[in-house]
Protein backbone atom coordinates (compact mmCIF):
# COMPACT_ATOMS: atom_id res chain seq x y z
CA UNK A 1 0.00 0.00 0.00
CA UNK A 2 1.26 3.72 -1.14
CA UNK A 3 1.74 5.54 2.14
CA UNK A 4 -0.55 8.55 2.11
CA UNK A 5 2.00 11.05 2.65
CA UNK A 6 5.60 10.79 4.34
CA UNK A 7 5.57 12.91 7.23
CA UNK A 8 3.29 15.65 8.30
CA UNK A 9 6.21 17.78 8.92
CA UNK A 10 4.95 20.64 6.30
CA UNK A 11 1.31 20.87 8.09
CA UNK A 12 0.98 23.41 10.38
CA UNK A 13 -0.81 22.69 13.98
CA UNK A 14 -2.21 25.43 14.10
CA UNK A 15 -4.80 25.57 16.74
CA UNK A 16 -2.10 24.75 19.24
CA UNK A 17 -0.08 27.90 18.60
CA UNK A 18 -0.25 31.09 19.49
CA UNK A 19 -2.12 33.51 16.75
CA UNK A 20 -1.62 34.92 14.29
CA UNK A 21 1.26 32.71 13.49
CA UNK A 22 4.87 33.58 13.75
CA UNK A 23 5.46 32.72 9.93
CA UNK A 24 9.44 33.15 10.14
CA UNK A 25 9.74 31.13 12.80
CA UNK A 26 7.04 28.33 11.46
CA UNK A 27 9.73 28.68 7.85
CA UNK A 28 13.03 28.75 9.93
CA UNK A 29 13.74 31.87 8.14
CA UNK A 30 12.81 35.71 7.04
CA UNK A 31 11.45 35.35 3.46
CA UNK A 32 8.59 37.36 1.17
CA UNK A 33 5.52 35.38 2.16
CA UNK A 34 2.87 34.68 -0.59
CA UNK A 35 -0.40 31.92 -0.24
CA UNK A 36 -2.07 30.02 -2.69
CA UNK A 37 -5.67 29.52 -1.70
CA UNK A 38 -7.23 25.90 -2.62
CA UNK A 39 -4.07 24.31 -3.28
CA UNK A 40 -5.65 21.21 -3.98
CA UNK A 41 -3.48 18.33 -4.90
CA UNK A 42 -0.46 20.87 -4.68
CA UNK A 43 1.04 20.75 -7.65
CA UNK A 44 0.91 24.15 -9.02
CA UNK A 45 1.91 25.01 -5.20
CA UNK A 46 5.30 22.90 -5.46
CA UNK A 47 6.42 24.17 -9.03
CA UNK A 48 6.40 27.46 -7.85
CA UNK A 49 8.28 26.42 -4.41
CA UNK A 50 10.97 24.91 -6.40
CA UNK A 51 11.25 27.83 -9.02
CA UNK A 52 11.07 30.63 -6.48
CA UNK A 53 13.13 28.85 -3.42
CA UNK A 54 13.73 32.55 -1.62
CA UNK A 55 10.05 32.42 -1.13
CA UNK A 56 8.12 31.48 1.80
CA UNK A 57 4.99 29.78 0.46
CA UNK A 58 1.55 28.82 2.18
CA UNK A 59 -0.68 25.86 0.63
CA UNK A 60 -4.28 26.38 2.01
CA UNK A 61 -7.22 23.85 1.89
CA UNK A 62 -9.69 23.01 4.19
CA UNK A 63 -10.45 19.63 2.39
CA UNK A 64 -8.03 16.57 4.52
CA UNK A 65 -7.35 14.68 1.62
CA UNK A 66 -6.59 17.43 -0.96
CA UNK A 67 -4.21 18.43 2.23
CA UNK A 68 -2.70 14.89 2.11
CA UNK A 69 -1.97 14.82 -1.56
CA UNK A 70 -0.51 18.17 -0.50
CA UNK A 71 2.00 16.81 1.96
CA UNK A 72 3.01 13.74 0.14
CA UNK A 73 3.97 16.04 -3.46
CA UNK A 74 5.60 18.35 -0.90
CA UNK A 75 7.63 15.73 0.68
CA UNK A 76 8.86 14.05 -2.36
CA UNK A 77 9.69 17.23 -4.42
CA UNK A 78 11.66 17.96 -1.13
CA UNK A 79 10.05 21.72 -1.31
CA UNK A 80 11.78 22.77 1.76
CA UNK A 81 9.89 26.32 1.56
CA UNK A 82 6.26 25.38 1.68
CA UNK A 83 3.83 25.11 4.58
CA UNK A 84 0.60 23.67 4.55
CA UNK A 85 -2.53 24.98 6.08
CA UNK A 86 -5.72 22.57 6.67
CA UNK A 87 -8.31 25.51 7.76
CA UNK A 88 -11.38 27.45 6.25
CA UNK A 89 -10.04 30.02 4.02
CA UNK A 90 -12.08 33.43 5.78
CA UNK A 91 -11.00 31.88 9.27
CA UNK A 92 -7.40 31.19 7.89
CA UNK A 93 -6.79 34.91 6.84
CA UNK A 94 -8.76 36.48 9.59
CA UNK A 95 -6.69 34.76 12.23
CA UNK A 96 -3.30 32.97 11.41
CA UNK A 97 -1.97 35.94 9.48
CA UNK A 98 -1.08 39.48 11.09
CA UNK A 99 -2.17 42.58 8.99
CA UNK A 100 0.27 43.59 5.85
CA UNK A 101 2.34 40.37 6.42
CA UNK A 102 1.42 38.53 2.97
CA UNK A 103 3.11 39.64 -0.58
CA UNK A 104 1.10 37.88 -2.88
CA UNK A 105 -1.83 35.67 -3.01
CA UNK A 106 -3.19 33.19 -5.67
CA UNK A 107 -6.72 31.29 -6.20
CA UNK A 108 -6.36 29.01 -9.22
CA UNK A 109 -9.87 27.95 -10.63
CA UNK A 110 -12.28 28.36 -7.15
CA UNK A 111 -15.69 26.90 -7.17
CA UNK A 112 -18.20 28.74 -9.53
CA UNK A 113 -21.28 27.99 -7.85
CA UNK A 114 -22.99 28.67 -11.02
CA UNK A 115 -26.68 28.70 -9.78
CA UNK A 116 -28.16 31.80 -8.54
CA UNK A 117 -29.08 30.31 -4.99
CA UNK A 118 -25.61 28.88 -4.89
CA UNK A 119 -23.95 32.26 -5.21
CA UNK A 120 -24.02 32.96 -1.38
CA UNK A 121 -21.22 29.78 -1.16
CA UNK A 122 -19.17 31.69 -3.65
CA UNK A 123 -15.48 32.42 -1.73
CA UNK A 124 -13.92 35.88 -3.62
CA UNK A 125 -16.97 37.82 -2.45
CA UNK A 126 -16.54 41.57 -1.52
CA UNK A 127 -16.45 40.89 2.27
CA UNK A 128 -13.41 37.63 1.76
CA UNK A 129 -11.72 40.49 -1.24
CA UNK A 130 -11.83 42.89 2.21
CA UNK A 131 -10.06 40.96 4.83
CA UNK A 132 -7.67 39.62 1.97
CA UNK A 133 -6.72 42.57 1.31
CA UNK A 134 -6.18 43.59 5.07
CA UNK A 135 -3.73 41.03 4.93
CA UNK A 136 -1.55 41.74 2.28
CA UNK A 137 1.45 44.54 2.09
CA UNK A 138 1.03 47.47 0.05
CA UNK A 139 1.14 46.55 -3.45
CA UNK A 140 0.25 43.27 -3.23
CA UNK A 141 -1.89 41.56 -5.51
CA UNK A 142 -4.52 38.39 -6.05
CA UNK A 143 -4.20 36.08 -8.86
CA UNK A 144 -7.22 34.73 -10.03
CA UNK A 145 -7.43 31.90 -12.45
CA UNK A 146 -11.08 30.38 -13.74
CA UNK A 147 -12.71 28.34 -16.55
CA UNK A 148 -16.20 30.26 -16.23
CA UNK A 149 -16.93 33.87 -17.44
CA UNK A 150 -19.80 34.71 -15.51
CA UNK A 151 -17.74 33.74 -12.12
CA UNK A 152 -14.84 36.23 -13.21
CA UNK A 153 -17.11 39.01 -14.45
CA UNK A 154 -19.11 38.66 -10.67
CA UNK A 155 -15.66 38.79 -8.86
CA UNK A 156 -14.69 41.92 -10.84
CA UNK A 157 -18.27 43.45 -9.28
CA UNK A 158 -17.02 42.16 -6.01
CA UNK A 159 -13.82 44.00 -5.90
CA UNK A 160 -15.51 47.57 -6.24
CA UNK A 161 -15.57 48.66 -2.69
CA UNK A 162 -12.75 45.90 -1.44
CA UNK A 163 -9.66 48.20 -1.71
CA UNK A 164 -8.47 46.36 -4.79
CA UNK A 165 -8.52 47.94 -8.46
CA UNK A 166 -9.53 44.55 -10.29
CA UNK A 167 -8.79 44.08 -14.27
CA UNK A 168 -9.47 40.40 -16.24
CA UNK A 169 -8.50 39.23 -19.75
CA UNK A 170 -8.68 35.87 -21.80
CA UNK A 171 -5.43 33.71 -21.80
CA UNK A 172 -4.82 30.17 -23.22
CA UNK A 173 -3.98 27.26 -20.78
CA UNK A 174 -0.84 27.73 -19.29
CA UNK A 175 -1.18 26.73 -15.51
CA UNK A 176 -1.12 23.10 -16.28
CA UNK A 177 -3.41 21.91 -13.26
CA UNK A 178 -5.64 19.47 -12.43
CA UNK A 179 -8.81 21.69 -13.32
CA UNK A 180 -6.99 23.54 -16.44
CA UNK A 181 -6.61 20.14 -18.14
CA UNK A 182 -9.76 18.72 -17.28
CA UNK A 183 -11.25 21.58 -19.28
CA UNK A 184 -8.77 21.45 -21.57
CA UNK A 185 -9.67 18.01 -22.31
CA UNK A 186 -13.34 19.40 -22.62
CA UNK A 187 -12.72 21.20 -25.43
CA UNK A 188 -11.94 24.48 -23.86
CA UNK A 189 -8.95 26.50 -24.92
CA UNK A 190 -9.10 29.78 -23.09
CA UNK A 191 -9.95 31.00 -19.71
CA UNK A 192 -9.97 34.10 -17.93
CA UNK A 193 -7.48 35.68 -15.57
CA UNK A 194 -7.83 38.70 -12.92
CA UNK A 195 -5.41 40.53 -11.11
CA UNK A 196 -6.69 42.24 -8.59
CA UNK A 197 -4.12 44.82 -6.56
CA UNK A 198 -4.41 46.46 -3.37
CA UNK A 199 -4.75 50.13 -3.75
CA UNK A 200 -6.22 50.78 -0.15
CA UNK A 201 -6.13 49.52 3.56
CA UNK A 202 -8.72 48.38 4.88
CA UNK A 203 -8.23 47.33 8.86
CA UNK A 204 -9.46 44.35 9.83
CA UNK A 205 -7.96 43.62 12.46
CA UNK A 206 -7.08 39.95 14.14
CA UNK A 207 -10.16 38.35 16.28
CA UNK A 208 -9.73 38.99 20.17
CA UNK A 209 -9.70 35.51 21.64
CA UNK A 210 -11.32 35.78 25.12
CA UNK A 211 -10.48 33.73 27.88
CA UNK A 212 -12.94 31.34 28.29
CA UNK A 213 -15.09 31.18 31.55
CA UNK A 214 -16.29 27.59 32.26
CA UNK A 215 -19.74 27.61 34.48
CA UNK A 216 -19.89 25.75 37.42
CA UNK A 217 -24.01 24.53 37.51
CA UNK A 218 -25.33 24.71 41.62
CA UNK A 219 -27.61 22.44 40.06
CA UNK A 220 -27.91 19.74 37.55
CA UNK A 221 -31.22 17.78 36.69
CA UNK A 222 -30.30 14.96 33.60
CA UNK A 223 -34.09 15.45 32.50
CA UNK A 224 -33.48 19.18 32.04
CA UNK A 225 -30.98 17.34 28.74
CA UNK A 226 -32.63 18.03 25.61
CA UNK A 227 -32.01 19.93 21.98
CA UNK A 228 -32.45 23.60 21.95
CA UNK A 229 -32.19 26.32 19.51
CA UNK A 230 -31.53 29.88 20.86
CA UNK A 231 -30.99 32.26 17.88
CA UNK A 232 -29.53 36.02 17.61
CA UNK A 233 -26.78 37.59 16.44
CA UNK A 234 -24.77 34.76 17.85
CA UNK A 235 -26.78 31.98 17.37
CA UNK A 236 -26.43 28.55 19.64
CA UNK A 237 -27.83 25.56 18.91
CA UNK A 238 -27.81 22.08 20.85
CA UNK A 239 -28.78 19.57 18.37
CA UNK A 240 -28.46 16.36 20.18
CA UNK A 241 -27.47 14.95 23.90
CA UNK A 242 -25.42 11.88 25.44
CA UNK A 243 -25.79 11.21 28.85
CA UNK A 244 -23.88 8.61 31.14
CA UNK A 245 -25.77 7.98 34.48
CA UNK A 246 -23.28 5.48 35.63
CA UNK A 247 -21.03 8.70 36.08
CA UNK A 248 -23.22 11.58 36.14
CA UNK A 249 -21.52 12.83 33.14
CA UNK A 250 -22.93 14.80 29.59
CA UNK A 251 -22.29 15.64 26.58
CA UNK A 252 -23.64 18.51 23.84
CA UNK A 253 -23.49 18.22 20.58
CA UNK A 254 -23.30 22.27 19.56
CA UNK A 255 -23.26 24.22 16.50
CA UNK A 256 -22.77 28.32 17.41
CA UNK A 257 -23.02 30.95 14.46
CA UNK A 258 -21.52 34.23 14.59
CA UNK A 259 -20.33 36.61 12.22
CA UNK A 260 -17.62 35.15 9.73
CA UNK A 261 -17.04 32.16 11.78
CA UNK A 262 -19.08 28.69 12.38
CA UNK A 263 -18.12 26.08 15.10
CA UNK A 264 -19.33 22.48 15.78
CA UNK A 265 -18.03 21.01 19.50
CA UNK A 266 -19.01 19.07 22.27
CA UNK A 267 -19.98 20.38 26.03
CA UNK A 268 -18.99 18.51 28.71
CA UNK A 269 -21.09 18.19 32.08
CA UNK A 270 -18.33 16.99 34.53
CA UNK A 271 -19.21 16.04 37.79
CA UNK A 272 -16.73 17.27 40.94
CA UNK A 273 -17.13 17.47 44.44
CA UNK A 274 -19.24 20.63 44.96
CA UNK A 275 -21.21 20.32 41.90
CA UNK A 276 -20.80 20.09 38.28
CA UNK A 277 -18.54 21.55 35.44
CA UNK A 278 -20.08 22.59 32.29
CA UNK A 279 -16.50 22.83 29.91
CA UNK A 280 -15.70 22.26 26.58
CA UNK A 281 -15.08 18.64 25.76
CA UNK A 282 -11.30 18.22 25.45
CA UNK A 283 -10.25 17.36 21.80
CA UNK A 284 -12.68 19.47 20.03
CA UNK A 285 -10.08 21.63 18.90
CA UNK A 286 -12.66 24.84 18.80
CA UNK A 287 -11.30 28.18 19.09
CA UNK A 288 -12.13 30.80 21.66
CA UNK A 289 -14.82 32.79 21.01
CA UNK A 290 -17.51 35.06 22.27
CA UNK A 291 -19.65 32.85 20.71
CA UNK A 292 -18.36 29.63 22.27
CA UNK A 293 -18.52 31.51 25.83
CA UNK A 294 -22.30 32.61 24.65
CA UNK A 295 -22.86 28.38 24.16
CA UNK A 296 -20.94 28.31 27.88
CA UNK A 297 -23.38 30.78 29.46
CA UNK A 298 -26.77 29.40 27.71
CA UNK A 299 -26.58 25.77 27.72
CA UNK A 300 -25.83 26.77 31.70
CA UNK A 301 -29.03 28.44 32.35
CA UNK A 302 -31.10 25.69 30.47
CA UNK A 303 -28.89 23.33 32.44
CA UNK A 304 -30.61 24.58 35.84
CA UNK A 305 -33.75 25.69 34.73
CA UNK A 306 -33.59 29.41 34.92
Amino acid sequence: MTAPYLSLAPLVAWRGLPRPLDWPALFGRSAPLELEIGCGNGEVLVRRALARPGLNLVGLDEDWLSARRSLRRINLAGAANVRLLQAEAGLALERLFAPESLGRAACFFPRPWPRPREAGRRLLNRRFLRLLGSRLAPGGSLRVLTDAVAYAQWVLEQAAGSGFTARARRVPPGLDSKYERKWQGQGQQEFYELTLEKTEHLTWPNPEEPRLHYPRLESFDPARLAPFEDWGPISVLCKDVLYDPAQGRALLRMVVLEEGLEQSFYLEVLPEADGHLLRPAPGCGLLPSLGVQRALKVAAARLQGE
